[in-house]
């Protein structure tokens, strides 16, 4: 076995336990219009809204929508949306084989404000997987959650 070889049964490895994790840790419900993260229980859009808001517009934004025919969606806290990122991606920093669509390598609100500046919100960005705050005023996307029934 040359080092080529070894090099793709190796790769080839690294592609089916990355896409098997993914596979563990997310599951579609909703008809395939929402997934469930099996780690923090909580229920994505599968393909998150494309529209920019301002951080004060996006909580009605969420609770707005019927994805999957359901309601009670919500813009996420901080902690929930940084739970999506894996530092090891980038563009879009998400798990390997992860099943969601149209997540843009872009910023993303959550409903946590900044403790210390009334005027800042904290906002995760896809490209680079960074967690961190911005002016409420900028218009970033929105990806809404729910939490799963019980």
């Amino acid at each position: 076995m040359g080092v080529l070889d070894l090099h793709r049964l190796i790769w080839g490895v690294l592609l089916v336990t990355a896409s098997a994790a993914a596979a563990d840790r997310f599951t579609l419900v909703m008809g395939g219009a929402a997934v469930v993260d099996n780690k923090t229980a909580l229920v994505w859009e599968q393909s998150p809204g494309v529209q920019h808001l301002g951080w004060a517009d996006a909580p009605d934004y969420c609770r707005g929508r019927t994805t999957g025919g359901q309601g009670e969606w919500r813009v996420p806290t901080k902690d929930e949306l940084a739970s999506l990122v894996d530092p090891s991606q980038a563009d879009p920093a998400l798990p390997d084989g992860h099943p969601f669509t149209n997540v843009k390598s872009a910023i993303y609100w959550t409903s946590t404000p900044d403790p210390k500046d009334r005027i800042l919100a904290w906002h995760v960005s896809f490209f680079t997987g960074q967690v961190t705050v911005d002016g409420k005023h900028l218009n970033r996307r929105v990806w809404c959650v729910r939490d799963q029934p019980h």
